[in-house]
């Protein structure tokens, strides 16, 4: 029998008071959990629940909430299907709450995100919320390609017209001219917006600041789109020239007046969890603020920011994002420093892998499962101390811990063997990993593991 949510479970979930919001681990158990309080919440009368803060969004003149759902990372049921019937409640939920942004991409969930996102908004007026889409800059080969995929989006989302539409994952200079200039894609995308079917027209930014200058400085764009994290925002005088530089991407576009549009505010989840030290700082702060609230309130506190996008899993997240975003408060000065330094940017959270489990990276044409490689490693392998240094006399619980983590959780021939660094990896990720030199670290870490356990197979 189901257990059913009383009160103080849902005052849990909800966050009220002083309560917080907990966290609960993922599971069937709570999959029912969530539902039934989901359908509770429907039946209730809303008229006294606060909504979202929101923000002008200056080209439309509609007000966005602060808070947009991003449909990467949807709760899934049986391997990579969306569990559906969740995720629809978590959206029902969220539009209750008064978010009106919903971000999907012609790749999430593999093609599978646009027909989700369709049929649950359906049953909204079409003008009572922002569907957003984007093109596939690097499946696109020609003009036809873009056309193609064009209608087909809007086939899948049973829409007429995308609100926002963006050139997707823009962070090479030969290849935007290739894709959107010679081929005329940016000028099938403008006769779209002339003809109705776009709304508002911009692009989501991977690349360096020369790049960024030049795209803004030549072109005309309405928007964009960026990565915004405290971990990642530096003055250029404190990096070295040749990193990222969050924090001038967005002043550059803050002084061109172009409004922000934020994806991976919390770093694909690093910023939820952080070291213990730092969390011990941030929490001895605001006790009842979640870690991930943090990162949150770093990316709406900048002027410029309309809408802050999180890619939601689970109805803790969207709860504990929307708490954040009612009666936002930004940070202050003095708490900005405190996230910049030293949260986040402490112990072992240096050597972690720097993915966000976007899998823009896959498939893999030698079968390797990239991001489940790097979260694995990022969960127990770090711990694992350094490959060279493992012997049998000391080989420590941390590193057979990830031993059977990575033999119960990664299929043999999806492993950091099997990469033969191809290298078609490096030009997809948005994070512009090393992922060849990433997959050898793991398979030397593995091989030394086994070998010192005495399991040279798993």
């Amino acid at each position: 029998m189901t257990k059913k949510m009383d009160r103080r479970t849902a005052l849990k979930i909800m966050g009220a008071g002083a309560l917080g919001i907990v966290g609960l681990a993922a599971g069937v158990a709570n999959r029912q959990l969530f539902i039934d309080f989901l359908d509770k919440d429907k039946q209730q009368d809303q008229s006294n629940v606060a909504a979202i803060d929101t923000t002008l969004y200056k080209p439309s003149g509609t007000q966005l909430s602060r808070l947009g759902f991003g449909c990467m990372r949807l709760p899934l049921k049986g391997g990579e299907a969306i569990d559906t019937e969740l995720a629809e409640k978590m959206i029902d939920y969220a539009y209750r709450r008064g978010v009106n942004y919903f971000d999907t991409a012609y790749m999430y969930h593999g093609g599978k995100s646009e027909t989700f996102i369709g049929q649950a908004l359906k049953k909204y007026a079409r003008e009572s919320f922002f569907l957003v889409d984007k093109m596939p800059t690097y499946m696109v080969s020609s003009l036809d390609d873009a056309k193609r995929i064009f209608q087909e989006q809007l086939d899948r989302c049973q829409t007429t017209y995308f609100d926002n539409y963006l050139l997707h994952y823009v962070h090479d200079r030969n290849e935007f001219d290739n894709v959107y200039i010679k081929q005329g894609v940016l000028d099938y995308l403008r006769s779209e917006k002339a003809a109705g079917r776009i709304k508002h027209l911009g692009f989501s930014y991977h690349g360096n600041q020369d790049l960024l200058d030049h795209l803004v400085d030549n072109y005309p764009w309405e928007f964009v789109m960026i990565q915004l994290n405290y971990q990642d925002w530096n003055e250029p005088d404190e990096i070295p020239h040749d990193a990222r530089i969050e924090g001038s991407l967005y002043r550059k576009l803050e002084a061109k007046g172009l409004p922000v549009f934020v994806m991976e505010p919390v770093k694909g989840g690093r910023l939820a969890k952080l070291p213990e030290e730092d969390t011990r700082v941030l929490k001895s702060h605001e006790p009842n603020r979640s870690i991930a609230s943090w990162a949150i309130r770093f990316a709406a506190s900048h002027k410029n920011v309309v809408t802050v996008l999180s890619g939601m899993s689970d109805l803790n997240q969207v709860v504990d994002n929307i708490n954040t975003m009612t009666d936002f408060q930004p940070l202050t000065a003095s708490e900005q420093k405190l996230v910049q330094n030293p949260a986040g940017n402490a112990g072992e959270n240096d050597k972690l892998i720097n993915c966000t489990n976007c899998k823009y990276c896959m498939p893999c044409p030698y079968g390797v499962n990239i991001p489940d490689n790097f979260q694995i490693f990022n969960k127990y392998g770090v711990a694992a101390g350094n490959a060279e240094k493992i012997k049998a006399k000391n080989l420590g619980k941390e590193a057979k811990a990830f031993l059977i983590q990575y033999k119960n959780n990664i299929p043999k021939a999806a492993r950091a063997d099997h990469c033969i660094r191809c290298g078609k990896c490096l030009h997809l990720c948005p994070q512009h990993l090393p992922i060849p030199e990433h997959l050898r670290k793991i398979d030397i870490l593995v091989e030394a593991i086994k070998k010192a356990d005495g399991k040279e197979t798993i």
